[in-house]
């Protein structure tokens, strides 16, 4: 669902060709006109509406049809090439194996003879090479140096870390950019792509790199999968991502021999030199990369990349957009009984009603976002706290329980009567016991109220304050045995009252 929704954005707002778009995403010309034929045919309008999620879209294109047995089943000519180099193996062999793999598909099979001839002139496309013609503002090519620098510590002397070349080049005009990073992880592969659009002061159609973890999740010739970091990168710069194929150093000539620039007139004559943080190593690699890029070219005098780049590319670069792109790290997660997912050590709540699902997230320094089939459905501020927990996002019990605090039981106990509210104050007030020993006392007698009526709560709390007593389970006796129903009696005058603690009684009560 991914790469139709970006199939469509390409289509309708870049106004890409089919043929653009089917690079771009890594699939088949004939499979993006199927994709936009469907969108025509079952009037799905674009942009998509917001409340559209995957599992609505996949619907809404492929709706439930009958198959069809006259459509023929297409045999994989790759696996069949390879079978062939093996000892013993025949077309025949293959044929048989491919119908039998086919006895219980909906298509129709091909007979032996158009089997091989199909095979053949796969084969003899599969043996050419196409010469490529780049146009002007249409591809980056991206990718990493073989060679690495050594970056030393200052105060030892030792060698720290050895730094990565990143290199890119553009298509027309070769003008190239280099860079040295600490590494080839995703903060540096995305930091070095925000420099290099700085540099070109503009960005191209698309991007072509080379296959690191990096950039691409999964390498495949027909669908590879974009790190979603890098896409989300690519989306902010208008940019499409065309992977080259893996082992196919063809489909990136142009930086292999930016790279070979870079190693032969840049890396190689600062051999000799140390260097001890990347700011003195970028300062160099800049000030040579300058003089390589104004260097005319042997076959074309007075031409050199750079006025190739002024010339052709510059005035044919999209702009950069307006404000600067925000890192976010993606990751999934399935919802636990708890309701929270882990992101950094933290857990975050999401709504209850997702729990045992997959959902997708996001994070920066700043925030963290869920998503389920590309839909948000949480969002949090990072803070301080381990758990972070929105409330609306708990089932009733749990939010009742955690609203619950003395504020609250106070309340509760108000609306039961003058005589509960003492009792309550009086049992919250007892510093010899833990907050949360005091608030479960008087959350036990205001919830008594369910079970007793207002005005028999009222006059066991009454009696509980007369004797002193205030331990819950005091005022469930005096319920239980209806001492509330009893009136209290009345205070001789020669008694002299106990001490005002809790802890001591007095010859009243005993009495």
């Amino acid at each position: 669902m991914r790469k139709i929704r970006e199939a469509f954005r390409l289509k309708f707002e870049f106004k890409h060709s089919n043929a653009t778009i089917a690079r771009t995403l890594g699939i088949g010309e004939t499979t993006v006109e199927e994709y936009l034929g469907r969108a025509r045919r079952n009037h799905v309008p674009w942009p998509l509406p917001e409340d559209m999620d995957d599992q609505q879209l996949e619907h809404a294109l492929y709706p439930p049809r009958e198959s069809s047995w006259e459509e023929f089943l297409t045999p994989d000519f790759e696996r069949i090439h390879r079978e062939l180099q093996r000892k013993g193996v025949t077309l025949r062999l293959l044929w048989e194996e491919y119908t039998d793999s086919a006895a219980d598909s909906p298509y129709t099979i091909y007979g032996y003879s158009a089997f091989c001839k199909l095979f053949k002139e796969w084969k003899a496309t599969d043996q050419t090479w196409m010469i490529q013609t780049h146009k002007a503002g249409e591809n980056t090519f991206i990718d990493y140096a073989g060679l690495k620098v050594p970056v030393f510590n200052l105060a030892t002397g030792q060698k720290e870390f050895d730094a990565e070349i990143f290199v890119s080049a553009l298509g027309a005009s070769s003008y190239t950019f280099c860079l040295a990073t600490r590494s080839q992880k995703l903060e540096d592969w995305i930091e070095a792509h925000k420099k290099m659009c700085q540099f070109y002061g503009g960005v191209t159609e698309c991007w072509v790199p080379d296959n690191l973890k990096s950039g691409v999740t999964k390498a495949d010739r027909y669908e590879p999968e974009i790190n979603q970091t890098y896409l989300d990168l690519s989306h902010h710069y208008g940019v499409s991502v065309i992977p080259a194929r893996a082992r196919r150093p063809q489909d990136k000539s142009r930086v292999e021999g930016a790279v070979y620039l870079v190693e032969t007139h840049i890396l190689a004559p600062l051999r000799d030199r140390k260097f001890f943080s990347l700011e003195e190593l970028n300062a160099a690699l800049q000030e040579l990369l300058a003089e390589v890029n104004r260097q005319p070219f042997q076959k074309m005098p007075g031409s050199s990349r750079y006025s190739q780049y002024l010339e052709l590319e510059q005035p044919l670069l999209k702009p950069l957009p307006e404000f600067p792109w925000e890192l976010f790290h993606w990751g999934t997660a399935t919802v636990g009984s708890h309701y929270h997912v882990m992101v950094e050590g933290k857990a975050y709540s999401v709504p209850y009603g997702f729990v045992g699902k997959r959902i997708d997230f996001r994070h920066n320094e700043r925030t963290v976002e869920f998503f389920y089939h590309g839909k948000p459905i949480a969002a949090h501020a990072l803070g301080q706290n381990a758990i972070v927990t929105n409330p609306h996002h708990c089932p009733e019990k749990h939010r009742h329980q955690a609203e619950i605090s003395p504020e609250t039981i106070r309340e509760s106990a108000l609306q039961i009567g003058k005589e509960t509210l003492e009792w309550v104050e009086s049992a919250l007030s007892d510093s010899s016991l833990h907050i949360k020993q005091r608030i479960n006392s008087a959350l036990c007698v205001v919830r008594l109220s369910k079970k007793y009526p207002h005005g028999r709560l009222n006059a066991a709390c009454a009696r509980g304050l007369y004797y002193r007593n205030f331990k819950a389970r005091g005022i469930r006796d005096i319920l239980t045995r209806e001492l509330d129903k009893q009136p209290l009696p009345e205070l001789p005058a020669s008694i002299i009252l106990p001490q005002n603690h809790t802890n001591v009684r007095g010859s009243i009560y005993y009495a």
